[in-house]
């Protein structure tokens, strides 16, 4: 199966929107409410303190009929200069469990290299046993970090995952 990934904008929020309502399994688990009608909306204007606009990517990823089976949210350069966060990986349940995850994701590794950065870091829900395992498959060590859900009254913890690409910066 053929998979590429693409940036969104504004204009596909509709398509996104219903993406992450097929979803709501993950979103219900990580933001413990009902996915809203806004969650489209929301994850474009999200991002920490002191993000541009121009740091914030979201990636959606297409299967070979360019159908949106999936999506990444990514932030560069919030915890290190050639570091990119990964925020948020979706793939929708319907595609699960044919490799598309990997392949997406081998893809946007070429795009972190290509665009010159070293390392991605991530967060791993608690109790997200499917995610620990994808992630630690993909290459990704722990930090032995553990950090509260950058948005508010969120009670759920993520465990700090990294993984080193492309060429170090060490000299």
């Amino acid at each position: 199966m053929e998979i590429t990934i693409e940036i969104l904008t504004n204009d596909d929020l509709l398509m996104l929107q219903v993406l992450l309502e097929k979803c709501s399994d993950y979103l219900t688990f990580q933001d413990e409410e009902p996915v809203k009608l806004s969650e489209a909306q929301d994850l474009f204007k999200a991002r920490p303190d002191g993000v541009v606009d121009k740091d914030k990517v979201i990636f959606g990823i297409f299967n070979d009929q360019k159908q949106l089976v999936g999506v990444f949210d990514l932030i560069k350069s919030f915890s290190g200069q050639r570091t990119l966060s990964l925020g948020l990986m979706l793939i929708d349940p319907v595609s699960r469990r044919q490799g598309i995850g990997n392949k997406a994701y081998n893809l946007l590794e070429e795009w972190a290299i290509y665009k010159q950065f070293n390392k991605v870091r991530l967060g791993v829900l608690f109790g997200n046993e499917k995610g620990l395992r994808f992630w630690k498959s993909m290459g990704y060590t722990s930090t032995e970090e553990v950090r509260t859900q950058m948005r508010p009254n969120l009670s759920k913890q993520v465990m700090v995952f990294e993984k080193s690409i492309g060429v170090s910066d060490t000299k």
